[in-house]
């Protein structure tokens, strides 16, 4: 289920900052100069268009894709099976497998290739996925390493830092202004992102210090994707409308940094800047630590039972070096758990396991080091131990993923190509003023 949302989420985050901060200010933070700016935010975009348009997968990963979906929390049943992957050894613990797939444009499709090679992504919109699965030690136990890289232009990493402070920065001004702003830079994406989400209010209030507190409410609606989009619009209001989710940066002392909450199709982020920088939400304006913890409550509804974490709390680093600029977070201690009734029966142990030892990884940002592209890179890395309760969320997991593979995934991959194609568009007629 997590798979399946996380385009959603990645393109809501997208649409909201773009119409929240007008984007005109973060595309003239891409680079140097306006022509270079304009540029690198074409190439970003402009891969992520590719990404999504016309997705074909030859048969090797189209198998191993839905294979790895239905058992990803019982791999036993997956480290034998020669045809899904495209490397096979062992180590001293057991089994180590590793499937490495390629994407690139081809022929108007955008085709992903089970391939051998560890290739040098060399033109922006190619991209390179790397799955491996590794024993460790116990017949049982398991560890999952994913990481997918997408090549999007020679944007330097360090421009991260400067496309989130402009974006902060301008929503300092009137709700009023910022509206008419992102009307007026971004119609096309407003048209096309509206489609799934819009803003429903923009709330700014100026601070006596200087800063200003910003609330964006956020609707998420299948109404006007039903014409066009009819079963995005189905999975949208049997999966994302239902789901409900908290999640919040905090320091040490307790205080907020960032919130975002979401419930009944409403996104709520939460936030308060100063001249770009983040503040805290309440007490005296401090510079934010590079090291924050991320609480994270979440349900979701698959099929007729609702699952969800509450009190998963986890290290939020912000990662800086002259090669990249990430965001990565770790979680090392057991969240509660909320199970359907036949969940709670079955032995609990095992969904401990996750988050013993590294815990579970995700990493997300922009690296650059021997590439000939700036890569916006994922790393999601998770232990297994398998079990009764792992196989009852993998098949729930499986269901919801069953109903979006198919013409679901197919419509959002359109639906997405042409919101960056629109902000592409946006971009590409702004001037100088």
């Amino acid at each position: 289920m997590a798979r399946v949302q996380h385009s959603f989420l990645r393109s809501l985050a997208l649409g909201t900052l773009c119409l929240a901060g007008g984007c005109r200010a973060a595309t003239l933070a891409y680079g140097p100069d306006f022509a270079s700016a304009r540029a690198n935010a074409d190439a970003l975009i402009g891969a992520l268009e590719q990404r999504f348009t016309r997705v074909v997968r030859d048969p090797k990963f189209a198998n191993a894709r839905m294979r790895m979906g239905r058992y990803a929390l019982a791999p036993s049943k997956l480290a034998e099976d020669t045809a899904l992957w495209t490397d096979l050894r062992s180590t001293r613990l057991g089994a180590a497998r590793e499937l490495t797939v390629l994407g690139a444009t081809s022929a108007s499709n955008y085709t992903f290739t089970a391939s051998r090679s560890g290739a040098v992504l060399s033109r922006t919109g190619e991209s390179r996925h790397v799955i491996g699965l590794v024993q460790l030690g116990a017949d049982n136990e398991w560890q999952w390493t994913t990481v997918v890289e997408n090549a999007v232009g020679v944007l330097p990493p360090s421009r991260a830092d400067d496309i989130m402070r402009a974006l902060f920065a301008s929503s300092e001004r009137p709700a009023a202004l910022l509206r008419s702003d992102y009307r007026t830079a971004m119609p096309r994406a407003s048209a096309a992102l509206g489609r799934l989400f819009a803003l429903d209010s923009i709330v700014t209030v100026a601070q006596p210090d200087g800063s200003t507190m910003v609330a964006l409410h956020v609707l998420i609606t299948d109404t006007a994707l039903r014409s066009t989009f009819p079963e995005l619009a189905r999975f949208v209001r049997k999966y994302v409308a239902p789901a409900r989710y908290h999640l919040r940066l905090h320091d040490r002392g307790g205080g907020d940094w960032f919130d975002v909450q979401a419930s009944r199709s409403r996104l709520v982020m939460r936030f308060r800047s100063h001249n770009g920088s983040l503040q805290p939400l309440v007490g005296a304006a401090r510079l934010m630590p590079d090291t924050l913890s991320l609480h994270v409550d979440g349900f979701a509804k698959l099929g007729l039972f609702t699952v969800g974490v509450t009190n998963m709390v986890g290290e939020f680093v912000h990662v800086k070096t002259s090669s990249a600029r990430e965001w990565a977070m770790r979680f090392t201690t057991e969240p509660e758990w909320h199970l359907p009734l036949i969940g709670e029966r079955l032995l609990r142990s095992p969904l401990r396991r996750p988050f013993e030892g590294t815990g579970v990884v995700f990493r997300i940002g922009f690296t650059r080091e021997r590439e000939l592209q700036t890569l916006f890179e994922r790393t999601t890395v998770l232990a297994v131990r398998e079990s009764a309760i792992m196989r009852f969320l993998g098949n729930l997991g499986f269901t919801a993923m069953s109903d979006f593979a198919g013409k679901a995934e197919e419509e959002e991959n359109r639906f997405l190509a042409e919101a960056f194609r629109a902000m592409r568009a946006d971009v590409a007629a702004m001037d100088t003023r």
